[in-house]
């Protein structure tokens, strides 16, 4: 009798999700940062600043996510690298509202 495959970890699967976006967004930030320092905005220069913090907080979310993803049932990580991913989609909502009154 062929056996029924499992069910798939949830908490692999967001954390998955969170480890692909915390890494895109990561480079986001680092390119953004990039383009400020070739345009020489000084005018955006909390933006980047930001920017810079928000990137830490991606890469924490990554680090955690990714400890979820290779070790079993590490639900406290998974929930931190959830909450610092959202943490940092909301900075970078703020740095693009900053972007868009400073520059326009």
């Amino acid at each position: 009798m062929p056996e029924t495959p499992e069910p798939p970890d949830k908490s692999k699967a967001i954390a998955s999700h969170v480890f692909s976006g915390s890494t895109t967004m990561i480079g986001v930030c680092i390119t953004v940062i990039a383009l400020f320092k070739v345009m020489k905005l000084s005018v955006a220069s909390y933006a980047d600043e930001i920017l810079g913090i928000d990137n830490f907080i991606f890469i924490a979310a990554a680090l955690l996510s990714y400890t979820t993803i290779r070790n079993n049932n590490k639900y406290n990580t998974e929930k931190w690298a959830d909450i610092l991913f959202f943490t940092g989609m909301s900075i970078m909502l703020i740095v693009g509202v900053i972007i868009v009154f400073t520059t326009y």
